[in-house]
């Protein structure tokens, strides 16, 4: 199953919200805010639509990863 990774170096997330942050409206507390804390929540939910799964690893001070897979019979095109 193909595995799409994307980085970042920035302060990483609390061990406590690596599950919450793809919940509808959650952001970690304490840090700025930019946006409606539905960004994640949609990437999750086009993911599943596709049988696919999406998590996050992170380190405090040390950035993020957010990591998914779907399966590949999911990206082939269909009707094309």
């Amino acid at each position: 199953m193909p595995k799409f990774r994307f980085t970042d170096n920035g302060e990483g997330i609390p061990p406590e919200y690596v599950q919450k942050i793809f919940d509808k409206f959650q952001q970690v507390a304490g840090q700025r805010k930019g946006g409606t804390g539905l960004g994640l929540t949609i990437c999750k939910h086009i993911v599943e639509a596709h049988m696919g799964r999406i998590w996050a690893e992170s380190k405090l001070t040390e950035g993020a990863k957010f990591i998914f897979t779907i399966p590949k019979e999911s990206l082939q095109c269909r009707g094309c």
